[in-house]
């Protein structure tokens, strides 16, 4: 069996397992809002692209593979966001 990850186990004593506080750290330790903004990914209205990023990031972790998935199951009601804000995020020429 592998060795835990350092930082994992860190947000995991600090936090428990309530995985709003790991998907928050993991947010924070990376920078995403920052990222998003230094290379570039901001829209013009609507949902800003970290809130789009972080609902995509959470789909494995609901054990879903799509965002339609995410659509017809009881998760939907996590966000108010429209699967069309995230399918334009993702076919964002902009987007890598």
């Amino acid at each position: 069996m592998r060795k835990p990850i350092k930082e994992i186990e860190n947000v995991l004593q600090n936090h428990g397992y309530s995985i709003n506080n790991i998907i928050y750290e993991v947010m924070k330790t990376f920078k995403l809002k920052t990222l998003c903004r230094q290379v570039g990914f901001q829209k013009q209205a609507g949902y800003s692209t970290s809130e789009i990023l972080t609902l995509m990031l959470m789909l494995p972790l609901m054990l879903l593979k799509s965002v339609h998935a995410l659509y017809k199951s009881e998760f939907q009601k996590v966000t108010t966001m429209k699967k069309d804000s995230i399918y334009r995020l993702k076919n964002s020429e902009k987007m890598p």
